[in-house]
């Protein structure tokens, strides 16, 4: 399959939605920056922002201590020469997650005055060639339940499957017929691919972090939501077990 260009506008990526966070915390690159965030946060999370803020732009700290008189300046030295030498996309993503914790609403807040960047995608091409896995095709579709908290897949002969030689439009993205629930909009989610199926668990919605999974079928294009049980029915007095919330995590196929 052959695609060229493709157009995309699904958020802020980094460092973008650093910059973005960056702004709206105060940090304009003027002198009177500090102040701004200051005003903003409490002392011990705007000194840990302008730390952040500085390793993510400049690097590791490498100026002079500054002189034991300018109490604030000593400071503002020692926490950003506490970051040692982290990398500068650690810190860009350390500071949103930080500004996330103490203002979970501000992206909605500043999306007024942020410009998504639309970016132009070289795709690369593609044969018309069947996708092959292993040497084989991708199996027959199966649906995903859930017995005892634990995943069973069961055959499912009904679903009609249609697969990349049946495409007939080229050099331009498509949108595939969706069915099902999506899962609500989020990010630092754990995405993995096996077989036919993506696995999303988790991630950050508004400063929230998720503990639901959800599973798109990419031969059916249909979403559907995985519950679970507990093996064990909690005893009187006692919650349900839950998976635990999570974000910025990897979801790894073993």
């Amino acid at each position: 399959m052959q695609m060229a260009m493709a157009r995309s506008s699904s958020g802020l990526a980094y460092p973008e939605r650093f910059y973005a966070a960056a702004s709206y915390a105060g940090f304009h690159g003027s002198h009177n920056s500090t102040t701004t965030v200051s005003s903003k946060f409490q002392n011990d999370t705007a000194l840990l922002l302008y730390a952040l803020y500085q390793q993510a732009t400049i690097g590791p700290c490498n100026v002079p201590r500054p002189s034991s008189w300018k109490a604030v300046e000593q400071s503002k030295w020692k926490s950003w020469q506490g970051l040692g030498n982290m990398a500068s996309t650690e810190a860009m993503r350390l500071f949103v997650k930080i500004l996330e914790e103490d203002d979970p609403s501000w992206y909605s807040r500043a999306s007024n005055s942020i410009s998504e960047s639309v970016t132009d995608t070289q795709v690369n091409h593609y044969s018309d060639e069947h996708v092959i896995e292993n040497g084989n095709s991708f199996p027959d579709t199966k649906t995903i339940s859930t017995e005892n908290g634990t995943l069973v897949e069961t055959q499912d002969k009904d679903v009609v499957s249609e697969d990349v030689g049946t495409v007939a439009v080229y050099d331009q993205w498509i949108t595939p017929p969706i069915t099902g629930q999506p899962p609500k909009a989020r990010y630092e989610h754990g995405a993995a691919i096996v077989q036919d199926k993506m696995y999303i668990y988790g991630g950050n919605h508004n400063g929230r972090y998720l503990n639901d999974l959800h599973v798109l079928d990419l031969r059916s294009w249909s979403w559907y939501k995985v519950n679970f049980k507990a093996e064990n029915e909690p005893q009187e007095g006692q919650s349900p077990a839950k998976l635990t919330p999570c974000a910025g995590h990897s979801l790894v196929s073993i």
